[in-house]
């Protein structure tokens, strides 16, 4: 497709590809460079997935947050869907760490970003459903800002707006579509299995996540996907302190917990993980360390070391 045009874009050159379709980068008719993702009609099978992937895309699109790719158009293509985001400069969070530990401030920062645009999502009632390195992006001046790409793309779910009183409500998952097993690695156990899934889901998501920026690898490593699928339903994580002593126990405790199999026992909403971590994170400022790494530590938890969303 390379050089033809799809609406007002012209399509420059792959970007990548997953179950859901391609990307590509693309250029609008001023000019201007754009993420282009044409989503194939053979992965929407019926009109009534079409309908309800539609609606979903049209919830993102009203999303708006400095910490969160915003979809700018959606567009149909003989019976295709595209959906055009920003072209977004910088490094996806797989790029950023290539399968290598991060120190565990530089972690915990990266962490509180994500959460507080899964906090937003949450909000509008909705959640990210396929959170994994390679929607966390590392953009900007060294690659200190946090932006979250494909919200409610990857796996497109609906979820019934709750009272911001309460923690959260159970929500209906649309995405009976093909997925490939590769995809499964940064899933909870309900996705796994198909049952209904609600915020909780990105929850132990983003533990997985965590788990992997701390430790350099998956907290369900395994030798196949479906291996691996077996060990997200059945296993327990190796302890990361096992993995790094550097790590902090109560940063092990708030991953487990994230990762739990069962979803009332993980944190019930990702304001009470955001909590965790920030309580981690002051401790961690005001705690008297005599060592040459005193100063490096303190100089990640700076609020003008990295950008942190509030």
């Amino acid at each position: 497709m390379i050089g033809e045009k799809l609406g007002q874009y012209t399509i420059l050159e792959i970007v990548g590809s997953g179950g859901m379709g391609t990307v590509y980068k693309a250029e609008d008719s001023e000019g201007q460079l754009v993420a282009l993702k044409l989503v194939r009609s053979h992965v929407l099978c019926s009109m009534e997935k079409r309908e309800r992937f539609l609606q979903c895309l049209l919830a993102a699109s009203e999303i708006r947050h400095e910490g969160i790719c915003p979809i700018l158009e959606i567009g149909d293509d003989n019976d295709d869907f595209f959906v055009i985001m920003p072209f977004i400069h910088g490094k996806t969070l797989a790029q950023h760490t290539e399968k290598r530990p991060i120190p565990w401030p530089q972690a915990l920062n990266i962490s509180l970003a994500v959460a507080s645009a899964l906090e937003f999502i949450h909000d509008a009632g909705t959640a990210h459903g396929g959170l994994k390195p390679g929607n966390i992006w590392m953009v900007g001046d060294r690659e200190r800002t946090v932006l979250l790409s494909d919200c409610c793309i990857s796996r497109f779910m609906e979820i019934a707006k709750r009272d911001k009183n309460r923690s959260c409500d159970f929500g209906m998952d649309f995405a009976d579509t093909r997925i490939p097993l590769r995809a499964f690695a940064y899933m909870s156990p309900e996705q796994v299995l198909g049952d209904p899934v609600d915020y909780r889901t990105d929850i132990f998501s983003f533990g997985v996540v965590l788990y992997e920026m701390l430790s350099g690898s998956h907290p369900f490593d395994a030798r196949s996907s479906l291996s691996r699928i077996r060990a997200i339903l059945e296993a327990e994580p190796a302890s990361l302190i096992s993995r790094q002593s550097s790590i902090p126990l109560q940063m092990d405790s708030i991953i487990r917990k994230a990762l739990a199999k069962k979803r009332e026992e993980r944190h019930q909403s990702i304001r009470q993980l955001m909590e965790d971590l920030r309580s981690l994170r002051q401790k961690a400022a005001n705690d008297s360390m005599p060592s040459p790494t005193t100063s490096r530590i303190r100089k990640w938890f700076s609020p003008h070391f990295w950008a942190i969303r509030k």
